[in-house]
Formats: C-alpha cells, sequence, structure tokens
C-alpha cells in the first residue's frame, strides 16, 4: 500500500503518445483555471461574503491546489482536502453558490490525479473527496434550501472529470500498448528482412565451395590420391547440405506474399553513387564523399553500409524534403565510419523512428555503435562505426 501511495506522489503529467516532447495536457490551461479560481473565490470571500482583504487572500489559497496539480497531482489534492475542510472548520460550506467556486477549484485536481494515477489510487481521492463534502455539510447546518440540489451538482460534477481523467489514462496505455506491439512487429520484420539477405550472401559463397569441390577432382586430375579426392567429395556434399538447410529456414523466414525471391544482386559499397544519383533524382542534393581507394569490405560490411546510406537518405527525403545531405565514408583506424548528415530542410515532420530500428539491428549484427540524432546547429547526424573485422 505504501508503494503504491509513494508512486502516486512521484507521478506527474505524462507525455502525449503522438509525440514524446509534449505532455498530454498542456501547462497553460492550468495557468488559467488557477487565476480565475483566485479572482472568482477572491470575489466570492470579499464581496458576496463581505470579508474583505482575508477574502482575496483565501481565493488565492484556492487557487494553489490548481497551480500545484499539473506539477504535482496528489500533493495538490492534499492541498485541496485541507482547504475543504478548514473552511468547513471556519463555518463556510452551508451556502450553497459557494459550492460552485469549490467546484471550480477542485475539478481540474482530482482530474489530473484520475489521469495519472491508478483506478484504485483515483477511486480512493474520489470517495475521500465526496466523504469530505457530505461531512463538511453534515457539520454545519443547513440553512439554505438549495444546498441538496447544490451538493448533488458538485458530486456529479466531481464524478463527470473522475471519468474522464480515467478514460484519458485508459487510452493513452492503449495507444502505447499497440505502439510497442507495432513497433515489436517492425523489429521482427526487419531482422527477418536482414537474416534474408545473409542467407543470398551467404548462399553464394557456400555454393562456390561446393562447386570448387565438385569440380576439383577434374581440374586437378592425377595429382592428389584417392583420400584427397574424398575430402573434396565430403566437403561438396557438407556445402550442399548447408545450401538447403538455409533454404528452409528462408522458408520460415519469408512473409506472405513474398514468394518470389530477389534475383539482383545484394548492393554494397560500389553501389552508393547510383543511390546518391537516386536521392538527387527526388529532390534532395547529396554531396558524396568516398575514400580515394575503396576499402576492401566482406559482402555483409558492404550490404551493412549501403543499407544505412539507403535508410538514412530515406528519412532526409521524408522528413527534411529539399535539404541537403552529405554521405561520408572513412576509415577511422580499423573501423569504418559511415556518416550522413543532413541540413534543416525547409518542410520537415516528426517520423515514427522506425527508420532506424533496421540501422540498429544492422549496426549491432556487426559489432559497430550507431548514433543519431540532431546536431546543435539544426542539422540531423546519423553516424555508424562498424568494425572491418568481425569481433
Amino acid at each position: 500500500m505504501l508503494s503504491v501511495v509513494r508512486s502516486a506522489h512521484r507521478a506527474r503529467v505524462p507525455a502525449s503518445p503522438a509525440d514524446p516532447g509534449r505532455p498530454l495536457v498542456p501547462r497553460l490551461p492550468y495557468v488559467v483555471a488557477a487565476g480565475l479560481v483566485a479572482l472568482l473565490n477572491g470575489w466570492t470571500f470579499a464581496e458576496v461574503l463581505g470579508a474583505g482583504l482575508p477574502g482575496l487572500l483565501i481565493g488565492a489559497l484556492y487557487a494553489l491546489p490548481v497551480a500545484v496539480a499539473w506539477y504535482r497531482p496528489l500533493t495538490a489534492w492534499w492541498i485541496m482536502l485541507g482547504l475543504l475542510a478548514g473552511m468547513t472548520a471556519l463555518g463556510v460550506g452551508d451556502w450553497a453558490p459557494w459550492l460552485v467556486t469549490e467546484t471550480l477549484s477542485q475539478a481540474p485536481v482530482v482530474f489530473t490525479v484520475a489521469l495519472v494515477s491508478t483506478r484504485r489510487v483515483t477511486a480512493a481521492v474520489f470517495l475521500i473527496t465526496l466523504g469530505t463534502g457530505v461531512l463538511s455539510e453534515l457539520w454545519l447546518p443547513d440553512e439554505s434550501p438549495h444546498m441538496v440540489q447544490a451538493m448533488l451538482n458538485w458530486g456529479l460534477a466531481l464524478l463527470a472529470v473522475t471519468v474522464i481523467g480515467l478514460y484519458l489514462r485508459m487510452r493513452r496505455l492503449s495507444t502505447l500498448r499497440i505502439a510497442e506491439e507495432y513497433g515489436k512487429r517492425r523489429l521482427l520484420e526487419e531482422r527477418a528482412r536482414i537474416a534474408r539477405e545473409l542467407h543470398d550472401l551467404v548462399a553464394h559463397h557456400m555454393s562456390v565451395i561446393a562447386v570448387r569441390a565438385a569440380t576439383a577432382p577434374y581440374r586437378i586430375k592425377d595429382a592428389a590420391s584417392e583420400e584427397v579426392w574424398q575430402e573434396f567429395r565430403d566437403i561438396n556434399a557438407a556445402a550442399s547440405s548447408s545450401l538447403a538447410e538455409m533454404r528452409q529456414l528462408l522458408g520460415v523466414l519469408r512473409s506472405e506474399g513474398d514468394d518470389d525471391p530477389p534475383t539482383t544482386p545484394q548492393p554494397g559499397l560500389a553501389d552508393l553513387a547510383e543511390l546518391a544519383e537516386s536521392a538527387r533524382r527526388a529532390g534532395t542534393p547529396v554531396r558524396l564523399e568516398l575514400p580515394e581507394r575503396a576499402p576492401e569490405l566482406g559482402a555483409a560490411l558492404s550490404l551493412t553500409v549501403y543499407r544505412i546510406v539507403q535508410e538514412a537518405l530515406s528519412n532526409v527525403i521524408k522528413h527534411a524534403g529539399g535539404a541537403t545531405a552529405r554521405v561520408a565514408i572513412g576509415l577511422d583506424g580499423g573501423d569504418l565510419v559511415v556518416e550522413v548528415v543532413n541540413e534543416a530542410g525547409a518542410r520537415s515532420g516528426a517520423g515514427s523512428g522506425y527508420g532506424l530500428v533496421g540501422m540498429r539491428e544492422r549496426v549491432s549484427l556487426a559489432g559497430g555503435r550507431l548514433s543519431a540524432g540532431a546536431t546543435g546547429d539544426g542539422r540531423y547526424a546519423v553516424r555508424a562505426v562498424l568494425p572491418r573485422e568481425a569481433k
């Protein structure tokens, strides 16, 4: 129970599922509501009840929980509850119109608590608030004929904001759950695609091994003994068996509707110029910087470099249309460094973030490191460091 209360006190207004950098509920409405509560309650106590200057101060006190609610909802509720009990002790609570200003002060606080807390905490907050209000009315003499109706309206208003807060919280959690499931699905699809591409590369090398082992007796002829020929036959059989097993694995990885495997060779470092030219035709100026002497890379690493640049340029075209991009391939000791940096575009949009999934998976598979994010001068940079030798 203590852990539940402790977590409820630490709760804050959550971020919007559509934009993690923006809160689900803006801060400005709370500031405006706090100002209105201070003015309305201050006028009520100062003019209607004739309290004068102390009434204005009491109105400011009622604005305090509303202002605090956005930062610490449960703390704001404790302040609100203390004010309700304090006003009852001062004899203010049996005047029906005053419940309107009471509702305006309590509604934002109870709504925020329901928005950030569990259902158990929300139910407790609602029932304790309702019970405190009812007890305050029973404590004081009923002098207004409209008090029962006012109390009913007050209770219904608190119930309404509680239900709305719970609904928004459940909808946000549902959205986050769907986004998480979608992200996992995209991750699995990307891993399957990487596995299919690696299958093509490995299958090519295995085919070469099988063919060379099968044709070795005809090329070497009588230069070796029968034991050597048997060794070549065993190598050919093992390579052919591995190819068959890899084809079965590929059948498991291949998704529905992808029955026709690609027949073109996998792209690599040598195809980056053509990739840059296709991006230029799409309206994105690309400056390609390659070493004077192309580094010797394995087929898998060369494909990884190509896919990283391809995905990074796709993101530039989608989210920073028209921006100039620089693609740089260089060497840093025993590592290969791939950088794609784009300027701020004429149009920009927040991407889903799933474009980075494939890049991170490929870099992780190669034993490298990937960083991606905005720079201090408004540009966006993707940088991958890939070891040239497998770790």
